[in-house]
């Protein structure tokens, strides 16, 4: 039986796809977007073509190949959404609902979504922690759809009996991200501080979020699939590796342990700050995660992170450069 990835050529969908195939799973790939990146490897993705919106290439892909779990991580993210909030329906909601009607009509049955914690928005500022109960008001067109999403899938488990599952990413770390978004200066901050270039950090320097690392997000996808569907109780999960909320000083600060001559200077886009203005959570609790499916991140804390992130741009400069 083979894995489908929905948006495996993108950032987390590509570490996703490595580590199934270190796994030793098959593995094919639905993307609208050509890749290089398998070219020259031991193992290869079956790649298809095809964009989640045409209901005819998710039915193809999905009859293509016998799958026993379908990772849907295919989306537009925050920023793009905003600034188009028509062609984010169409992705992120209609996308979704093609993607459970074919696992629904043509199997596997089983469908693992990646959703977001800006699914919270209003009425949540000073909360001590966020958790899997918290009322969800986002502010943002990508917060929305990803709700209607994870009530979507909600729905088609009590209706038709699908295995749903998914896993709510904070701001989100790692190198070779191309798309901006709410929080990816932390990111940019420490991919162009490793190359030795100055950066201009386009988001508050004193307000944060819980942080993710790139390869903890990929791990919790294998790890909430794996679990048997009996102990999916709360099937929206919060993750996270950094619990509490890291700001950019935060995240300079650890780079300067590496780097000591790195450069950062700040100049907020106002976006930035109004999302900041209309949401922040100070800390995040994974607690359920971590009890009904053994989530446990690797990179807990942000010189962790920043330690990896930094050798990992400096022993591939020609894919991480900016």
């Amino acid at each position: 039986m083979s894995k489908l990835v929905t948006g495996g050529t993108g950032f987390i969908g590509a570490c996703l796809v490595d580590q199934l195939l270190e796994r030793g799973e098959d593995v094919v790939v639905l993307d609208r977007a050509p890749t290089t990146r398998w070219d020259k490897a031991a193992r290869k993705p079956k790649i298809i073509l095809g964009d989640i919106t045409n209901w005819p290439e998710v039915m193809n892909a999905v009859r293509s190949d016998k799958f026993d779990c379908v990772y849907h991580l295919a989306a537009m993210l925050s920023l793009p959404s905003e600034a188009n909030p028509w062609a984010a329906f169409q992705v992120n909601v209609v996308g979704t609902m093609n993607m459970l009607e074919a696992v629904r009509l043509f199997g596997p049955n089983k469908l693992i979504l990646a959703s977001t914690t800006g699914t919270f928005g209003l009425d949540i500022n000073d909360q001590p922690a966020i958790t899997d109960t918290t009322l969800q008001r986002p502010t943002t067109m990508y917060g929305s759809c990803k709700v209607y999403n994870e009530l979507l899938g909600r729905f088609y488990r009590k209706k038709f009996g699908t295995d749903f599952r998914a896993v709510r990413i904070p701001s989100l770390v790692g190198p070779g991200i191309k798309t901006r978004a709410i929080g990816q200066y932390n990111s940019w901050m420490i991919q162009a501080t490793a190359m030795g270039k100055p950066y201009e950090c386009y988001g508050p320097a004193d307000r944060g979020l819980p942080l993710i690392y790139f390869k903890d997000t990929a791990a919790a996808f294998c790890a909430i699939s794996d679990a048997p569907m009996d102990r999916i109780k709360t099937l929206n999960y919060n993750i996270a590796g950094v619990n509490k909320s890291a700001t950019p000083k935060d995240i300079e600060q650890a780079i300067k342990k590496q780097i000591p001559t790195a450069v950062v200077t700040y100049n907020p886009d106002p976006v930035v700050v109004q999302y900041f203005a209309t949401m922040r959570f100070d800390a995040l609790d994974d607690s359920r995660a971590r009890d009904e499916w053994g989530w446990k991140p690797k990179y807990n804390t942000i010189d962790a992170i920043v330690k990896d992130f930094v050798a990992l741009v400096r022993q591939n400069p020609e894919q991480y450069g900016m």
